[in-house]
């Protein structure tokens, strides 16, 4: 389950991540084939990822996380300047 704190997601589990990447590809107004293109992968590989498919290293990764009392926040990149 996506947890959403105003423009920020808090990982808890793969699937949150590939949301995340998801509300903000579309929000940017970028197509899957777009970013795919842009990141040099197949739209069935981002597509994937969008539902959370990432391999066991990240959610062995994100489950250690919560038992050390971490978050993985993702958030837009702060204006630099």
């Amino acid at each position: 389950m996506v947890m959403q704190q105003g423009d920020e997601y808090v990982i808890l589990v793969p699937s949150d991540l590939g949301a995340a990447i998801k509300r903000y590809r579309t929000a940017k107004g970028v197509t899957q084939k777009q970013a795919a293109e842009m990141e040099g992968v197949g739209q069935s590989y981002l597509s994937a990822l969008e539902t959370g498919k990432f391999g066991s290293s990240l959610r062995h990764a994100l489950r250690l996380l919560r038992l050390l009392g971490l978050e993985v926040v993702v958030r837009p990149k702060a204006a630099s300047g």
